[in-house]
């Protein structure tokens, strides 16, 4: 691997991780708030940030997965490009499946 292909790398990684650790703060604060608006005695209210913070939470790998498919694509990367196709379509299939089952 030469020095340039191994900063590539590590700038996509870093933007990666960075998303994931965005998504991830954004749930903690969505769910925090939730609980605070909880204790102070908004059930509705409190509900609807805890589901926002549960959706964010699950939402933050998918579009971790995608952002991770876009890089490739726009690299060329054609392999990594439809492994990240691969995983998004057995995503969407397992949120029909277990939508359809409800």
């Amino acid at each position: 691997m030469t020095s340039s292909t191994t900063k590539k790398h590590t700038a996509i990684e870093a933007v990666l991780a960075r998303l994931i650790w965005s998504g991830s703060m954004l749930s903690a604060i969505l769910l925090a708030a939730g609980i605070v608006v909880m204790l102070t005695g908004s059930s509705v209210t409190a509900t609807r940030f805890i589901s926002a913070g549960i959706v964010t939470l699950m939402a933050t790998p998918i579009i971790r997965v995608l952002a991770a498919g876009l890089i490739f694509t726009r690299e060329r990367d054609w392999l990594f490009a439809v492994f990240c196709l691969v995983v998004l379509c057995t995503l969407a299939v397992g949120v029909f499946l277990g939508t359809s089952f409800n």
